[in-house]
């Protein structure tokens, strides 16, 4: 459409031009001795605009001949640049998709700009782990870092070294990179998890604190990961009868009665001779939530008063009164009691519900007791059948 305007508003000038030359009786004389020549006025003005256009043309196309080379070099240029990106995606998306033979291939060799090349060889490192290709990947790994990213190199490195187990080394490029990002979020789960591989439970603790308050941990993963950090800290302090009972008071509530930090404080106050601190974490413990485990170690703790231990044993009874478990702890409690009798009954009767290895043992060991050598020796030999079975089905 713009050609066919041009085209009329040519026609038009024309036209305007060949009707002024026909009533203009202008004209224009050009002596150069001895010749003589004579031109219409609007002859010699057509004449002189055909002359500067045809010099215009011919100084362009002057100029485009020298610029030849570099316009083909640009060209080359573009052409490759193109590739290159072309390259770059189609590495990208060969990662993506998990094509990681692919991927290595394409993004360890890419070249291109210097803040691309880094980022390729990083992804290429990482598809070289998914291969197992370890000499691949540290290559890949020392080429990111000498190319701008040297973060994204670090993160990967910790991310392998704890994939292996290699905790150690993984604390090393973790210390390096806090250098460049002290408060990056993923590298601070990174640590976390390697601080609890190292069994270094309060630097854990500090940093699943920070990560809790940057709500950078799903709650689920939170709250098992304090679990975690809270027992095996209690654990620790399981040495240092102070230093245990003011870690246990700092813990909240909410967690002191989960049967997970519930069974480790128990044993970590039963180790110090705390049997009756034990008690109460249990009993608290089990009042929130009937559990198995627990109901199993309230049998091994002896507290400073038995008979409420067992009281209390049998008003759960009450509530549980099938509970095989339960009647094995009550069991126990009567025969460190030497109530014999009771102990008897409250074994056969959890026997009765569900055989159990445990079951058989005490009860051989009771039958002991009131000379029954015969009896015991069945009960052994039906607790190491039951083992037996326990054994196969793992």
């Amino acid at each position: 459409m713009r050609w066919l305007i041009s085209l009329l508003i040519v026609a038009v000038l024309a036209v305007a031009l060949a009707m002024a030359g026909r009533y203009d009786p202008g004209y224009v004389v050009l002596v150069y001795p001895p010749w003589r020549m004579e031109i219409s006025f609007i002859g010699f003005v057509l004449a002189v605009v055909g002359m500067v256009v045809g010099g215009i043309v011919l100084l362009r196309l002057a100029m485009l001949t020298l610029n030849l080379p570099g316009i083909v070099r640009e060209q080359r240029e573009r052409r490759a640049a193109r590739k290159r990106d072309q390259n770059f995606v189609g590495g990208l998306q060969a990662y993506a998709e998990c094509r990681y033979q692919d991927a290595e291939e394409s993004l360890g060799k890419w070249q291109g700009d210097e803040t691309r090349i880094g980022l390729a060889r990083v992804l290429a490192a990482r598809s070289a782990q998914e291969m197992r290709a370890i000499a691949q990947r540290e290559r890949h790994i020392r080429e990111a870092t000498e190319h701008g990213a040297e973060l994204a190199a670090l993160l990967f490195e910790a991310e392998a070294c704890l994939d292996t187990k290699d905790a150690t080394a993984a604390l090393v490029a973790i210390n390096r990179a806090r250098e460049i990002a002290p408060q990056h979020t993923a590298l601070l789960r990174l640590e976390l998890k390697a601080r609890q591989m190292t069994g270094q439970w309060d630097e854990a603790e500090r940093l699943l604190d920070v990560l809790v308050r940057s709500n950078a941990l799903e709650p689920g993963v939170a709250v098992q990961s304090r679990r975690m950090v809270y027992a095996e800290n209690l654990k620790r302090r399981a040495e240092d009868d102070r230093g245990l009972l003011e870690y246990w008071k700092k813990i909240p509530a909410d967690f002191k009665t989960d049967p997970w930090m519930a069974r480790a404080a128990a044993r970590a106050f039963m180790q110090r001779g705390g049997h009756d601190t034990a008690l109460d974490i249990l009993e608290a413990a089990l009042g929130r939530e009937w559990n198995e485990d627990l109901v199993a170690l309230y049998g091994d703790v002896r507290g400073s008063s038995p008979t409420r231990q067992i009281e209390q044993a049998e008003k759960w009874l009450h509530a549980q009164p099938r509970d095989a478990q339960l009647l094995l702890s009550l069991a126990q409690l009567c025969s460190v009691q030497q109530l014999w009798g009771k102990a008897q009954s409250y074994l056969e009767a959890s026997l009765a519900i569900a055989a159990s290895a445990e079951g058989h043992i005490r009860m051989a060991e009771l039958k002991n007791q009131s000379g029954q050598p015969g009896e015991a020796c069945r009960h052994y030999q039906k607790a190491l059948a039951l083992c037996g079975v326990q054994q196969g089905s793992k």
